[in-house]
């Protein structure tokens, strides 16, 4: 299928309904060329058509580029937002990538619900990207590079050149006097997707002519086993997972898996929490070191933004724990209203009147010495024995808020009341749910 405007609409038409088109303009070939060909089908479309302009700010055309697509909706009379970035280099990400998220993230902040985003990826951008994973190791989910749609904010994001290649592209752009400008760091070849372009695709061409093609059908190949492998995690994980818990899964559930479905699953789990993904070594880590570790031991895998980490047969999953409040650190309470906890701890609350609250307690974490007989048990436990009885993980008991008096331990948390003839606690310890 060779481009034109009808074959796009075509694709479109196979998508879901927005309420709006809005595409990523940068001025450059690409976007012009689909700016262009959705006014030609503009009476076609269920929904209108309007444009975002990104200004990084990273180039002395920036502005000049700007002005270009402010002139060029103006011209075609579509409406455009032109919205502008200060980027600061981050250590350890390139710029590119850096400019690459910070577009999206503000174009984000712009798309309403039930919108769709249209990027101008093409067939060449695909095959860029298939290349590029495959050299990085990536399994299938990686190696399905980019959809054509997905779900993206409360709308849609959208790909529909993907099936054509750029010289489809500048064939029809050409053929109807469009203008576009370039980018002059597109030729930069020390930039890895630069030196793919025009220093690897053009040998590789010279053997496969249909090299783009060839490797979209790859991608879509990828994306097919990806779904299945998705599907296939989601199914182990429902029949494990305790939904009231789910950054929690039991061991016992794990090593009845296959060594490749675990690591499937994990995968899986970790995505479907907001988390990035380990890198194989560190899976690796957590098949051979953390799942079959010793029972008593409380072992942890980390990774960039990441932990798991095994207590009484439990997997547990969190990003990486703020640090604990200084056992020195002594906050006054009286109940009346909830108390804001120090190191992203949550908050304490109370879930109904407490008159013991009213002559005001210190709030303190972990001490050596404190102990606790817990209502309607026998003898005083130690802050340890008494989190061994209550199931509560060592990482987490130095987070724990105390309420004393006095010296006098008198409630942990919302675990329970130490010397009370009731074990009805009113307590409320509102944190994130990984925090358990």
């Amino acid at each position: 299928m060779t481009f034109s405007p009808a074959n796009l609409l075509q694709i479109l038409q196979g998508l879901p309904v927005p309420t709006t088109y809005r595409v990523a303009l940068s001025g450059g070939l690409d976007s012009v060329t689909l700016l262009h060909a959705l006014h030609e089908i503009a009476a076609g479309l269920d929904a209108p058509v309007e444009a975002v302009h990104v200004n990084h700010g990273l180039h002395g055309d920036a502005l000049e580029w700007e002005n270009f697509c402010e002139a060029l909706c103006a011209s075609l009379d579509i409406p455009l937002i032109s919205l502008q970035l200060e980027l600061q280099p981050m250590r350890g990400l390139s710029l590119e990538a850096l400019a690459r998220e910070a577009r999206y993230s503000i174009i984000a902040e712009q798309l309403q619900e039930g919108e769709m985003l249209l990027t101008a990826h093409h067939g060449d951008d695909q095959a860029e990207t298939l290349l590029l994973q495959l050299l990085r190791g990536a399994g299938v989910q990686g190696l399905a590079s980019m959809p054509l749609l997905r779900d993206w904010q409360s709308g849609w994001l959208a790909r529909p050149l993907l099936g054509f290649s750029r010289s489809e592209l500048e064939a029809w752009a050409k053929a109807h006097g469009l203008r576009w400008r370039e980018d002059p760091s597109n030729w930069e070849t020390d930039i890895r997707r630069n030196y793919l372009r025009h220093e690897v695709i053009p040998l590789l061409r010279e053997q496969w002519p249909g090299l783009v093609a060839t490797l979209g059908r790859s991608a879509r190949h990828c994306a097919e086993a990806a779904r299945i492998l998705g599907e296939a995690a989601e199914e182990d994980l429902m029949l494990i997972l305790d939904l009231a818990k789910p950054w929690q899964l039991p061991l016992q559930g794990l090593e009845a898996l296959s060594p490749e479905r675990r690591k499937n699953l994990l995968r899986y789990w970790i995505g479907s929490r907001d988390l990035p993904l380990p890198p194989e070594k560190v899976l690796a880590r957590v098949q051979q070191e953390l799942i079959p570790a010793r029972e008593d031991a409380v072992p942890q895998v980390d990774w960039e933004g990441g932990q798991l980490r095994r207590y009484r047969g439990q997997l547990y999953l969190m990003p990486p724990l703020p640090k604990a409040p200084d056992k020195d650190l002594v906050v006054e309470w009286d109940g009346r209203d909830s108390l804001q906890l120090p190191q992203g701890l949550g908050r304490l609350a109370l879930k109904e009147p407490a008159s013991w609250l009213q002559d005001g307690v210190s709030i303190q974490f972990r001490q050596g010495g404190m102990k606790c007989q817990p209502a309607g048990r026998e003898g005083e436990r130690s802050f340890k024995r008494l989190c061994q009885d209550l199931h509560i993980p060592p990482w987490l008991r130095p987070r724990i808020p105390l309420l004393v008096r006095d010296g006098k331990l008198l409630a942990v948390a919302d675990y329970c009341l130490c010397d009370a003839p009731s074990n009805d606690n009113p307590l409320l310890w509102e944190r994130p749910e990984w925090l358990h």
